[in-house]
């Protein structure tokens, strides 16, 4: 049986446009979209990419509350076993709302996510104590890498195996939070 996963990008990613889509409004595809494409390949027949959720950055983040209440319901719609978002790499906006849909379907489902993030985005430090996170390069250029590792973490997670260390696994290091 094939994992599901819901797949969260950016306007930019989803093929709509760069800053001056920005504000494209939330919307959910059936399948894959952009990056979707090349981590369905490194998934293989263990995950299945069932939908994809698009909000531009500037939107996610002038909207945040509401945007959150539509992916709630796509997270209830959808059941997946898993959130991948991004990758993000630097970018601070889109980091922010990859930080906030995991934490959402976290809330929401009790599942797991993952994004990819470059050491310098703000939303490491953010969100590192709540999910996993995969180092990335600092573009797009580093695509291809940045999806290798957050598939391969991806199936051990879903797989439910023991993790070797974060290094090892290519995440940030989680620490533990009190409250």
């Amino acid at each position: 049986m094939a994992f599901k996963v819901l797949h969260y990008i950016n306007q930019f990613f989803a093929g709509i446009g760069g800053e001056d889509k920005a504000d494209h409004g939330p919307e959910v595809r059936e399948g894959i979209v952009g990056p979707g494409l090349q981590l369905k390949k490194l998934l293989g027949d263990e995950g299945v990419i069932v939908a994809t959720f698009i909000c531009g950055d500037n939107y996610f983040a002038t909207h945040t509350e509401e945007v959150l209440a539509l992916f709630a319901k796509t997270l209830k719609e959808h059941t997946p076993d898993l959130v991948l978002a991004g990758p993000s790499f630097y970018a601070g906006r889109y980091g922010f709302a990859c930080g906030h849909v995991i934490n959402e379907a976290r809330k929401v489902l009790g599942i797991p996510g993952i994004a990819g993030m470059n050491v310098e985005s703000p939303a490491v430090e953010m969100f590192r104590n709540d999910m996993f996170i995969v180092q990335t390069g600092d573009s797009v250029k580093s695509m291809k890498p940045a999806l290798e590792d957050m598939a391969a973490l991806a199936g051990k997670v879903l797989r439910k195996e023991p993790l070797g260390p974060a290094a090892d696994e290519k995440y940030f290091h989680r620490g533990i939070r009190k409250n």
